[in-house]
């Protein structure tokens, strides 16, 4: 018994640089190249409504009859974020087919790749819906649905965007940007008679990565 144990631990001492070269040759070897896979991705403040003022002049609505609407930056209950102290505060007296529009009063660039953009929504369970106009680097202009507003209380929604936002630079001098343009809000009621719909809005944030630079020289 003692000479087959003996015998196994021989072997298996024998055995391991092979097992140790196995091992080594698993392993992928380090080329240097970077894959889109390995990007970090940062989330960077676009809107904090902390410092910029939001008044009635920054809004406008289409309506059917003789409805309202207003804004107000307020600081009780902001999102559970951070240092947050202030939020819009928006409300329109409409219903369905009404529409209220508002345009931030200073520029919401993103000048770095935007994955995807994120607003903190306090909703009151009404069924209206939102929207953001995001302008691309190309200059067009694109509707994207933020979502329903029917919960209650404070949520992250979030708009993913897809490849038919131009947002690469194409020239390594010409450094080009996403701007957020506006918001829509459609009042979801159907009934014949308009009714307050209210919700707050409170840090807009973006995913973002460096811009793909272009390091190989032509000149050759």
């Amino acid at each position: 018994m003692k000479r087959i144990v003996l015998f196994s631990l021989v072997l298996s001492m024998a055995l391991l640089p092979v097992f140790a070269q196995e091992k080594a040759a698993e392993k992928p070897a380090d080329t240097g190249r970077v894959v889109a896979g390995d990007q970090l991705y940062s989330e960077i403040a676009v809107e904090d409504f902390e410092t910029t003022v939001y008044t009635d002049k920054d809004m406008s609505f289409i309506k059917s009859g003789e409805q309202q609407a207003g804004l107000s930056i307020r600081d009780q209950f902001p999102a559970p974020i951070g240092n947050s102290k202030k939020y819009l505060g928006v409300k329109i007296f409409g219903k369905q087919g009404d529409a209220l529009t508002i345009t931030p009063p200073k520029p919401l660039a993103i000048e770095k790749f935007c994955k995807s953009i994120s607003i903190w929504v306090y909703g009151k369970n009404f069924s209206g819906e939102l929207s953001m106009f995001l302008k691309d680097a190309d200059g067009k202009v694109h509707r994207l649905p933020v979502g329903k507003l029917n919960f209650l209380g404070w949520r992250k929604l979030s708009v993913t965007l897809t490849d038919s936002v131009a947002q690469e630079d194409k020239f390594l001098t010409q450094k080009r940007e996403l701007q957020i343009m506006k918001f829509l809000y459609k009042p979801g009621n159907i009934g014949r008679l308009p009714q307050w719909n209210y919700f707050y809005m409170d840090d807009i944030t973006a995913t973002v990565r460096e811009k793909y630079t272009d390091r190989q020289s032509d000149e050759w």
